[in-house]
């Protein structure tokens, strides 16, 4: 039977096409609270979806993930240093990193072993930012369809790591002295294929298919086509968790 884990290794390289982007904005505000901009880790890279938007600040970046068909998938870029590797257990030097980067996948981790390692690599001064975003919105007709055809269908079909995340990591006691960040969100402009597309990466949706032996994002697709028109506004909160050692 198909798990969580294993799900990142079906259709990887649509986690590259498909995953939304953080905001520029986002990442400028980490940028200010560094003292240097040398070398940073994207832990749990995917396809590198965080490295690729950093290359312009620091000399070298370092982007790990325990699956090797995202990394086989990578954005590829000369000054991004891809492996495969486990988050908690590195082969990185002692006070090594500028700045950690965990987009959307803390909730998949050993956390207080990872912690431990983060404390270990990370520069005295330097900065952890954890970060993810929740289920997008459109407008009320719309939402009220993916309730009811996505979001309910696969709701017991998150295992309880996507909890965390969906939670926004509350109870998550994180190490390292609070930076308090502003609000930022993710705007995105999708068509329908976008959206489908985009849900094709989910792990409880992939897990929904295989069970049911169905193809949920087709359904999908015939319920909302008459409703989505062209190009649509869509939302996403982004919520962040930063840390300076």
């Amino acid at each position: 039977m198909l798990n969580n884990i294993q799900t990142f290794d079906i259709n990887s390289d649509d986690y590259a096409k498909f995953r939304p982007k953080y905001p520029r904005g986002f990442y400028d505000f980490l940028i200010q609270q560094l003292f240097s901009r040398d070398k940073m880790w994207d832990c749990a890279c995917g396809n590198g979806q965080v490295a690729i938007d950093m290359v312009e600040y620091f000399n070298q970046i370092y982007a790990t993930d325990i699956s090797e068909n995202q990394i086989i998938n990578a954005f590829n870029h000369p000054k991004i240093n891809y492996a495969v590797m486990q988050a908690e257990k590195t082969d990185f030097p002692d006070n090594f990193f500028d700045l950690i980067c965990v987009g959307q996948a803390l909730h998949w981790f050993d956390i207080k072993t990872f912690f431990k390692e983060a404390d270990r690599v990370l520069k005295k001064g330097g900065v952890l930012a954890v970060f993810g975003y929740g289920f997008f919105y459109v407008d009320n007709e719309i939402d009220n369809l993916l309730q009811k055809n996505l979001y309910l269908k696969v709701k017991d079909y998150w295992s309880e790591r996507n909890q965390l995340v969906i939670n926004k990591f509350k109870g998550i006691s994180f190490p390292f002295t609070k930076i308090e960040s502003p609000v930022f969100e993710i705007n995105l402009a999708w068509n329908l294929s976008d959206m489908i597309s985009y849900i094709r990466t989910w792990s409880a949706v992939k897990i929904y298919n295989s069970q049911n032996k169905i193809k949920l994002e087709n359904q999908l697709y015939n319920i909302l086509k008459n409703v989505w028109k062209d190009i649509i506004n869509v939302k996403m909160e982004l919520f962040s968790f930063i840390r300076k050692k």
